[in-house]
């Protein structure tokens, strides 16, 4: 046998011929068998019928004698004669009957016969007595004893048929059972037959192929000089052999190429390790793919010095957030000015803090994500922000009792010199504002401190921003007005009660509209609008919930670029340091969106920066809740306008 399909075609036509044989057998016993017992049974009951109908016709036949002998003899006679009818069309279809039997049955068809003709001529000798007052008692001495033996041959006639029924039930189980016996004795040749075969095939095809897995197992393994013994000339055969021309290949290709992959994992592990950083690789099933020197500090310091997957790796819910969007392609790069969300670990005794980074690897497998997690020590860069905060706090309250009272001492001066010149007027004036913008400044690095403490305290009331915004806006008119640029104030609505502490969104105010007015150019509008907005809620992001007031300030500078909009309100940002430009000398701090943006999200409101119309200037946009408390006349948002 050359080929796998004629083995299996010979297995199964000797399998199939088996079960068909012993199909056959068997239909066919039990066909002749159910043949002969159905042809018997048939036989015996027509032959019981027979004889008990017989038997009635007789009786019947004896009872119109008797009426004939004591009542209307004609009627009688009539009815004797059609009873007599009857009788010898039943007897001549019984005698028949059993003329076909055996030698008993057709001894009983002539004694029947005789019993019958003696019955009636004893029958028609007393009829001729009829009206004797002895008939009566002649018929009972020589007609029923005739009656009585014809119905007893009748019933031998019926228990011999009744013994024919059940010597044939006897045969037809006699006979079963032989065809049981030949059945089942096919049936285990057909199995041990089957059986035969199993293992024949089994020996000839799960051997090879149980060899080919182990040398498949080996190959796995890097055993490349294992081989299959090839078993025959067929499908197995040729498998085997093209197993073992691929063994060759790929054992020359690893010989070959087995130094430079060596090396290049080598140089990579070595990169990898030298670097200063912790560098963690995950792969897209969640899986740690390599992991570094310093990344293996870190997690033994953790105590999971074999984490194998990301939920294992000692990171915040929120890293954890950013590793998965890595995964799905959408990088995670964190300010390093931002250390809100910094990891914080005891390494060697010494609190450490790690700035994590989530960067996308794309095509770790194919059209599949990885991600490199890279854990940057920024614990000296953070002590540094601490003592520069710390330093800053106390310069602001060092700062702040000279410069009160160089205010007041100005103030004073400007209330008392009545008699000076213009000139001199102007100088203090010049100075007094100075003093003012240094004390705003002082205040707000103070600000500073206290939302980097958690300190900062609101005194919170209803507010009137329309109110709250003309005061701004007259504390900035001079501004205005020496740089030629013009407040257009565009509202829907005739009041607009929010909730918030007053001096502190004034500050907010003061700060979005210094910025705007130090980059609108000169002979251009500011437009400040008020609206309805809403407020998402903590449970469900982006999700409107609360009524609040929008505020928007649009100028006509030259605009923000789209990569600064969100870091415009980090701390100390500012865009000219990365443009590399000082914007036509406009000077800041780069701290006063920093503080709008606090002093909001401590409101509970959102703040945004985005281009203006028509990608022209900037819009800078804030939404605070309305006042709750306030009467439904007050509530921040009246009915619109009309013009």
């Amino acid at each position: 046998m050359r080929s796998l399909k004629v083995r299996f075609a010979l297995a199964g036509c000797l399998l199939v011929m088996a079960t068909v044989a012993s199909s056959l057998f068997s239909a066919l016993k039990f066909a002749q068998l159910s043949a002969t017992v159905d042809h018997a049974l048939h036989a015996s009951e027509e032959a019981i019928s027979l004889a008990t109908e017989l038997a009635g016709s007789l009786e019947r036949e004896d009872d119109a004698l008797l009426l004939a002998l004591s009542g209307d003899r004609e009627v009688a006679r009539a009815s004797l004669q059609a009873e007599q009818q009857r009788g010898n069309a039943s007897l001549d279809r019984l005698v028949k009957k059993l003329e076909r039997g055996d030698s008993e049955e057709r001894g009983i068809a002539s004694e029947l016969r005789h019993e019958i003709d003696e019955y009636r001529g004893a029958g028609a000798r007393l009829l001729s007595l009829a009206g004797h007052p002895d008939a009566v008692a002649r018929y009972h001495q020589t007609v029923n004893p005739h009656l009585r033996q014809t119905v007893a041959t009748c019933a031998r006639v019926r228990e011999i048929n009744f013994r024919t029924m059940a010597r044939a039930g006897i045969q037809a189980r006699d006979a079963a059972s032989r065809a049981t016996h030949i059945v089942t004795t096919i049936t285990a040749a057909a199995f041990v037959l089957g059986t035969l075969v199993t293992v024949w095939l089994a020996r000839s095809i799960i051997m090879p192929v149980r060899d080919l897995t182990a040398s498949v197992d080996a190959v796995r393994k890097g055993d490349f000089d294992r081989r299959v013994a090839p078993s025959a000339v067929d499908e197995l055969g040729k498998l085997a052999d093209g197993f073992n021309r691929m063994a060759e290949t790929v054992g020359e290709y690893r010989r070959s190429s087995l130094g430079e992959l060596l090396a290049a994992k080598t140089t990579l592990e070595a990169t990898l390790n030298a670097l200063p950083d912790a560098v963690i690789v995950i792969a897209p099933d969640g899986s740690v793919g390599a992991v570094n020197a310093p990344a293996r500090a870190i997690l033994a310091s953790a105590d999971v010095p074999h984490a194998g997957c990301l939920r294992e790796l000692p990171l915040r819910p929120a890293h954890l957030q950013a590793v998965k969007a890595a995964l799905m392609g959408r990088p995670c790069r964190p300010s390093r000015a931002d250390f809100s969300h910094v990891l914080v670990l005891t390494i060697g005794g010494q609190l450490k803090r790690f700035l994590v980074a989530a960067v996308p690897i794309p095509d770790f497998v194919p059209r599949q994500y990885g991600a490199v997690i890279v854990l940057d020590d920024v614990t000296e860069i953070a002590r540094l922000d601490e003592l520069r905060t710390e330093l800053i706090g106390v310069a602001s309250h060092e700062l702040k009792t000279p410069l009160t009272a160089l205010r007041m001492n100005l103030m004073l001066l400007v209330e008392e010199l009545q008699q000076i010149g213009p000139r001199q007027r102007e100088m203090l004036s010049a100075a007094l504002e100075g003093s003012e913008e240094l004390g705003s400044t002082i205040d707000e690095l103070l600000d500073m401190t206290r939302i980097e403490a958690d300190q900062l305290r609101l005194n919170m009331a209803p507010v009137d921003l329309f109110a709250l915004l003309r005061q701004v806006q007259a504390r900035l008119q001079p501004r205005l007005d020496d740089a030629r640029i013009s407040l257009e104030i565009v509202a829907t609505f005739k009041t607009a009660i929010v909730h918030g502490d007053a001096a502190r969104l004034a500050s907010v105010l003061t700060n979005v509209l210094v910025n705007s007015l130090k980059y609108s150019p000169q002979g251009e509008k500011v437009i400040v609008s008020i609206t309805a907005g809403a407020i998402a809620s903590g449970q469900n992001a982006g999700v409107p919930q609360l009524s609040g007031v929008q505020l928007t300030v649009t100028d006509a500078g030259p605009g923000i670029p789209a990569d600064f909009r969100e870091r415009v309100f980090e701390k100390f940002f500012r865009v000219e340091h990365h443009l590399g430009s000082d914007s036509n000398g406009v000077r800041g701090t780069g701290i006063g969106l920093y503080l709008c943006r606090e002093i909001i999200r401590a409101h509970g409101g959102t703040i945004w920066c985005e281009p203006g119309e028509n990608g022209v200037g900037t819009r800078v946009a804030f939404i605070l809740p309305v006042a709750r408390e306030m009467p439904e006349a007050a509530t921040g948002i009246s009915q619109p306008r009309h013009p």
